[in-house]
């Protein structure tokens, strides 16, 4: 087993790096990463954003939401949290998160952390979440990553996440929301040194020699991806799975089906009387915040309604 050297912490680069890493190298070993991204929200392939996320809060606080191309449900990074990757063989390995988690476990239960596999695919100490798992299959590999939530904003995390409301009716997965706890609450290492602990626990006190040093070739490869996919309204935003939005706030009420990104049904009420000009104003356009706040720069009331 290998790792690759990594530390860049903007996190579309790093989510384009898994994938190149797992489609495009051609490595006969086993990889295992740790890596950390800046605060953002990392989308599970299936989910809808608009219902998964507070795009109000996320907006304001300038934390984009990007979407990945495992299942599973939302989660939220920061600088406090340590991701981890394994790309292997998929064979027995897919959906078997007992043995994908079992050596992140054991390493924590090595130095006394009490971690256990809860449910399909949590990692839990004292039933309070410190980590969710998700997978992706590419012809024979298998990615399997997940979140160890080490120091993150808790706080911040549980605005950040939707709890399930009533407003937004769509077929898309739903994530499980969790009470959470951070691993430092359990441990007096320093996240590097627990980054150092898990590397030497997973690859052997010789792992710096098992660290792969990406060329110019490959990373500016990474960066073609990051921007062709990545960072685009078509991945991001028009890959959410259908949904109907419903809004009240203050005197208007909104009605909004969301197809591929695109508002293709819009119903707007003021004090429930039915305002078609504002409805023209909106019909076919992109669901992007920074455009609708534009769009609508003389109807914020209405603004505010689509993202109370």
């Amino acid at each position: 087993m290998i790792t690759i050297e990594n530390n860049s912490t903007d996190p579309y680069f790093n989510l384009a790096l898994e994938e190149y890493i797992l489609k495009n190298l051609d490595l006969n070993d086993d990889i295992f990463l740790l890596w950390q991204n800046e605060p953002s929200l990392i989308v599970g392939r299936n989910q809808n954003i608009f219902e998964e996320i507070n795009l109000n809060l996320a907006i304001s606080k300038g934390i984009p939401f990007i979407r990945r191309i495992s299942g599973g449900g939302t989660v939220y990074h920061d600088l406090g949290n340590l991701n981890y990757t394994y790309i292997t063989k998929s064979k027995g390995n897919i959906n078997n998160y007992e043995l994908m988690t079992k050596n992140i476990i054991k390493a924590f239960n090595n130095i006394n952390i009490p971690v256990e596999l809860v449910g399909k695919s949590d990692l839990k100490i004292n039933q309070l979440k410190i980590s969710g798992n998700a997978q992706f299959v590419y012809k024979d590999l298998l990615l399997h990553h997940g979140t160890l939530l080490y120091k993150t904003d808790l706080s911040l995390l549980n605005g950040l996440l939707r709890p399930k409301k009533e407003d937004v009716d769509s077929v898309s997965v739903k994530s499980n929301r969790s009470s959470v706890t951070n691993i430092s609450d359990y441990t007096e290492f320093s996240l590097t040194e627990l980054k150092n602990y898990l590397y030497e626990f997973i690859l052997g006190s010789d792992y710096k020699n098992k660290m792969l040093h990406l060329s110019d070739t490959v990373i500016e490869q990474i960066n073609l991806l990051k921007n062709d996919k990545y960072l685009t309204w078509e991945w991001n935003y028009a890959e959410s799975p259908r949904c109907v939005l419903k809004k009240i706030h203050d005197t208007y009420r909104t009605e909004i089906k969301i197809e591929h990104g695109i508002m293709t049904e819009v119903k707007v009420f003021n004090n429930e009387i039915e305002d078609t000009e504002l409805e023209r104003l909106l019909l076919n356009k992109k669901f992007i915040p920074g455009e609708l706040k534009s769009i609508l720069k003389n109807h914020l009331e209405v603004y505010d309604c689509l993202f109370s």
